[in-house]
């Protein structure tokens, strides 16, 4: 047995040790929600062949599930929950309220092309993507859009921008 110091040396070590683990560990959990790979100049990952065209727009600059929140004079975000695909399911607006593979619309001075996976945004010389699988959504709280990624989800309300933002 240990004796004198050593025994809280080691009740310490093991207090410190747990602590350590449940920071790092909410850490992680945190950064996984974090996706930075559209953040800089991005090549699109070969995808299997469809009837859209690849890129509706030409070259783009951005790409993830936040791209609308990079766009004030367009949308601006009311409202995010972020978790499991099963546990935002009931949060999922009803499939009538979805707008259609191959709408154009635009908000303020952005365009934007639905597509059957993704959605593409254009303003001026910006070009965005909302990676698959991402939905929009016309509901009475605003334009939803849902982003599923490996059994995690995002949805995102969004009211028309500030003019002049």
């Amino acid at each position: 047995m240990l004796r004198g110091m050593g025994r809280y040396y080691l009740i310490a070590a093991a207090i410190v040790l747990v602590v350590g683990t449940v920071i790092f560990a909410n850490r992680m959990r945190a950064l996984r929600d974090f996706d930075v790979s559209g953040a800089t100049k991005f090549s699109p990952r070969p995808q299997a062949a469809t009837n859209e065209s690849p890129v509706p727009f030409g070259s783009f600059t951005g790409e993830g599930p936040w791209v609308l929140s990079a766009l004030p004079s367009c949308f601006a975000q009311q409202s995010s929950l972020i978790g499991t695909t099963l546990q935002l399911t009931f949060d999922v607006p009803p499939a009538r309220e979805r707008i259609p593979p191959g709408t154009t619309f635009t908000q303020g001075n952005c365009t934007v092309i639905v597509r059957a996976h993704d959605v593409w945004i254009a303003r001026g010389a910006d070009r965005l993507r909302v990676p698959p699988e991402a939905r929009l959504y016309r509901t009475p709280k605003g334009l939803a859009l849902v982003y599923e990624r490996d059994g995690r989800a995002q949805i995102r309300v969004y009211t028309a921008g500030e003019p002049g933002s």
